[in-house]
């Protein structure tokens, strides 16, 4: 799965009553949170506390085989788009709900923030994301072949680095970064599909208000993961209240030039 594909899944969902955000808006390759400092001219602090969470989804590989089998692989690329955006859309609003941004999207995976969260936010949002995926993971294929997806989720607590990087004349990207995402990839690891992992820093800052199932550990360092089996009192979900729009100058540097001109001339699903 390409950024772009993914980027564009996350533009077609909006769970606040506000405006709807459509798929060629280049805004929504923008985390909202960053939107919101750029709307106010101020920066975000580089320095963060909260949850960072890794969602992993699989089976797109057998997906794309399938309708590029059945359908050719131009029709097959259009359908993948289609059940991409589906999937992505569904995921991605659970998030929304808990106080979370897409930082950047890698493969079929997200990375996640939680601002000032100690857990609590991003282990609901990680059983509402599950629980998306069961309900909009099954694919029949147009040929009648079903293809199931899943996914995996690591959470982690604690501080960690987020920065801006990259050249404004080609593209800017948001960051996240330290040994609090070190940590988040190790758990990411040992998790299995359809788990939700808890990191050593979250098990410890959740305590008694989460149960866990199967214990493992990171074989370099030591550190444990939990298998989340029941979050007591989880949080509701609130309404999101989208940014004002920015100016094209200050959305411009967020996306490669190719990019931007697609989405400007309402070209986005060429992406």
């Amino acid at each position: 799965m390409t950024q772009p594909e993914a980027r564009e899944a996350d533009a077609r969902r909006s769970t606040d009553p506000g405006p709807t955000v459509v798929a060629d808006n280049p805004e929504a390759y923008i985390a909202r949170d960053r939107r919101r400092a750029l709307s106010a001219g101020m920066e975000l602090p580089d320095r963060v506390s909260g949850s960072a969470l890794f969602a992993d989804i699989s089976g797109f590989t057998p997906l794309t085989e399938a309708l590029a089998t059945e359908l050719g692989p131009e029709r097959g690329a259009e359908e993948l788009t289609v059940n991409i955006g589906r999937v992505f859309h569904a995921v991605i609003a659970e998030l929304d709900g808990f106080g979370g941004e897409v930082i950047y999207f890698s493969g079929d995976a997200i990375t996640c923030w939680i601002d000032g969260d100690d857990g609590t936010r991003a282990c609901a949002a990680a059983i509402a994301m599950q629980a998306a995926i069961v309900r909009t993971g099954t694919v029949t294929t147009p040929g009648g072949a079903q293809v199931q997806l899943a996914m995996k989720v690591a959470v982690a607590v604690g501080d960690a680095r987020r920065f801006v990087v990259g050249d404004p004349e080609i593209q800017l990207i948001d960051v996240l970064a330290g040994s609090l995402i070190d940590d988040l990839a190790a758990a990411e690891h040992s998790a299995e599909k359809g788990d939700i992992i808890l990191e050593q820093s979250a098990i410890e800052r959740l305590g008694d208000r989460v149960e866990l199932g199967e214990m493992r550990a990171d074989h370099e360092t030591g550190r444990k993961h939990g298998v989340l089996a029941h979050l007591h009192t989880p949080p509701a979900p609130t309404p999101v209240v989208e940014p004002a729009p920015l100016p094209e100058d200050l959305v411009r540097p967020w996306l490669l030039p190719a990019v931007y001109e697609r989405l400007r001339t309402g070209r986005g699903e060429f992406l």
